[in-house]
């Protein structure tokens, strides 16, 4: 028997879902760098910074103030290069699942820093996406990150996904997901990352080492997932009840 109201009350339900807000409260590095003319611990989207050496993250003098955006291409990643993520020109663009979203910037110093850590605070249930450098491990861009032993064991233990949509250069949905790595800020890709995830109640997480040294640091980006509203909840009354009458008018 076929049932023409489904594809509507569920077009209903999804429409009412709110729009993703801000949940990124606070970012506390412990065990980065501390230079006293190059530090600048993490920072996040809608914090403004002075930068401390010319030209980073974005073109501009020491002593100017930086504001960091949400992620999209061309956001800086570091606090102290001229690195950013970017479309591949003519090729692979950045997943669009993390566009427009909350990200953590922090040092490229920090990468193999074995004490490292972020200490993360959302003020909602969140979807927190690493990327990581291609190179970890074995030091070749082409394939995934390998972790183990001394390689960021911690996205093993603690339960971490690849994010894996058939967004790579190889278009296979058995693959992490890529994202292309300009290092000289020049529209050239260098280096390329992948794509891992996990969800976060709300409160504070922690994110480890890059153990990565001589190559990136990872990023972070952070999703908020959204409750249904009132409004949703209503629609998925009403679907429940249409679908009960139909069972009952059989």
């Amino acid at each position: 028997m076929k049932t023409p109201w489904l594809p509507l009350a569920f077009s209903f339900v999804v429409s009412s879902a709110p729009i993703c807000s801000a949940a990124i409260i606070s970012v506390v590095e412990t065990g980065g760098d501390d230079e006293a003319t190059d530090t600048i611990q993490a920072v996040w989207s809608g914090v403004t910074y002075n930068r401390t050496i010319d030209n980073e993250p974005t073109p501009g003098a020491a002593g100017t103030p930086y504001t960091v955006g949400t992620f999209m291409s061309t956001a800086p990643a570091f606090v102290d290069r001229n690195h950013r993520y970017l479309d591949e020109p003519g090729g692979l663009a950045l997943p669009s699942y993390l566009l427009g979203h909350e990200y953590i910037m922090s040092g490229n110093d920090n990468r193999d820093n074995g004490s490292y850590v972020l200490g993360v605070t959302v003020d909602t249930f969140s979807r927190v996406y690493m990327l990581i450098d291609n190179r970890l491990q074995d030091g070749d861009a082409s394939n995934p990150p390998s972790f183990g032993a001394g390689s960021m064991q911690w996205i093993l233990d603690e339960g971490w996904t690849a994010s894996m949509t058939g967004h790579n250069r190889a278009g296979d949905a058995l693959l992490p997901d890529e994202l292309a790595f300009d290092e000289g800020a020049n529209d050239t890709i260098d280096q390329w990352y992948s794509v891992y995830y996990r969800d976060f109640a709300a409160g504070t997480f922690e994110l480890r080492q890059a153990d990565n040294a001589g190559r990136n640091m990872y990023g972070a980006v952070v999703a908020p997932i959204p409750e249904p509203t009132t409004f949703g909840l209503l629609g998925l009354s009403a679907f429940g009840l249409l679908l009960r009458r139909t069972r009952i008018g059989r």
